[in-house]
C-alpha cells in the first residue's frame, strides 16, 4: 500500500512496538482457470501493480475455509472449494486493496 493512515488517538508512541492486521480486497472477474495457471514457478510473494493493488503468489494451506499463504499475508478466500487435494496447490491473483491498521501489543 502507499501509505497507512491512522488517528492521532490510536497511533502507536515513535519507537514503541505494535501488531499490524493486513484486510485484503480481492478481484472477483478472474477465473478458476487463470488463476492455478498463474503461478507456475511456485512464487510466495506479492508484487505491487500500483496504488493499493498487488498480484499476490500462494500455496494453499487449508480448506474450509480456503487459506492462502502468500508470505507476507494470510488470504482467505481467493476460491471456494470443500476439495482438500487443493491442499499445496500454487495459484496467483490480484489483491485489489491491501490496507491494514495497528493496535497496541
Amino acid at each position: 500500500m502507499d501509505e497507512f493512515t491512522v488517528s492521532a488517538a490510536s497511533a502507536p508512541d515513535i519507537g514503541s512496538e505494535f501488531d499490524l492486521e493486513l484486510t485484503t480486497l480481492l478481484d472477483d472477474d478472474e477465473t478458476w482457470e487463470e488463476m492455478f495457471s498463474g503461478n507456475s514457478e511456485q512464487r510466495i510473494d506479492l508484487v505491487p501493480l500500483g496504488g493499493w493493488r498487488y498480484r499476490a503468489f500462494g500455496q494453499i494451506t487449508q480448506i474450509n475455509p480456503v487459506m492462502v499463504d502468500c508470505g507476507l499475508v494470510q488470504v482467505e478466500g481467493p476460491v471456494q472449494s470443500n476439495d482438500s487435494g487443493l491442499t499445496g496447490e500454487y495459484i496467483a491473483f490480484t489483491i485489489t486493496r491491501l490496507g491494514g491498521y495497528g493496535y497496541a501489543t
